[in-house]
């Protein structure tokens, strides 16, 4: 049996919550052209960038990214049809600095899981929170 390094007694390097309006978030069952997207994941990489930039995200080697998803409500849901929303807040994090690159060389992840919380709404509005945890693989090789 194999110990990870990022196994759940290890604590996050790095933790942020990304907080987007029900308008923004984007889902794989989201049949707008391709230009609606494409603007509203250029809008979720720059927060991210942003967030990890303005809260000096650390500089790692390799890491394992989690992501926990709170939904507006208790409604029954597919949670991976969020991972298009989750793949430019990744790549914000990479443009940040945090890794040199999202491949696997780098990233172990990102891995998407549902919370049994809540998204507070923000002016009256539903949101979806996204909590990062960043967990450093050192720059050793897993496979």
């Amino acid at each position: 049996m194999i110990t990870h390094p990022y196994a759940s007694d290890v604590a996050p390097v790095w933790e942020t919550a990304i907080v987007l309006g029900a308008d923004q978030v984007i889902s794989a069952n989201d049949h707008r052209h391709w230009r609606h997207r494409h603007a509203r994941a250029k809008t979720i990489r720059t927060m991210a960038e942003q967030t990890a930039r303005f809260s000096r995200a650390p500089r790692l080697e390799r890491a394992r990214i989690v992501i926990e998803s709170l939904f507006p409500d208790r409604r029954r849901r597919d949670t991976h049809n969020l991972m298009p929303t989750v793949k430019p807040i990744v790549d914000g994090l990479v443009d940040a600095g945090l890794l040199p690159d999202d491949d696997t060389r780098h990233l172990v992840g990102p891995h998407l899981e549902a919370s049994s919380e809540l998204s507070p709404a923000r002016w009256g509005q539903c949101t979806y929170t996204f909590r990062v945890s960043v967990f450093d693989l050192g720059e050793g090789t897993w496979s």
